[in-house]
């Protein structure tokens, strides 16, 4: 059902899954790092999550915890994204999100700057403002 819906309705449902359920922020090292952007969804719905992975046709960013915090607890499920896919991805949800994940994309954002060297694709012009 998923997959026959357009790319738009895709975005929306995910947008309100990822406004639940999901992350966003920057990855940082103690020394010498790269601010980089990383988004992530967890829940114990393997089939909801692996819809984040359909709608980026990709075989991978799909990880079960390894460990549950109690034996009685589900299997937690995790779709991550980093760098400029995981900037691209939330400024296309931008329109569907709340007021807190917007202001965490700006604060995003505004920690990278122009971004690292090794990301081309550059941000929209709304988003750079």
């Amino acid at each position: 059902m998923f997959e026959e819906l357009s790319r738009q309705k895709q975005l929306i449902f995910l947008a309100g899954i990822f406004e639940g359920e999901g992350w966003f922020g920057v990855n940082q090292r103690k020394k010498e790092w790269t601010p980089t952007a990383v988004l992530e969804v967890q829940m114990t719905d393997e089939d909801i999550v692996k819809r984040f992975q359909y709608y980026f046709k990709t075989n991978g960013n799909i990880h079960k915890r390894k460990k549950k915090q109690k034996e009685h607890h589900k299997q937690v499920w995790r779709f991550w994204l980093k760098g400029y896919r995981a900037l691209h991805f939330m400024e296309e949800m931008l329109p569907f999100l709340g007021i807190r994940r917007t202001e965490q994309y700006y604060a995003v954002v505004k920690t990278i700057g122009n971004g690292p060297k090794n990301w081309s694709p550059p941000l929209s012009e709304q988003t750079k403002n």
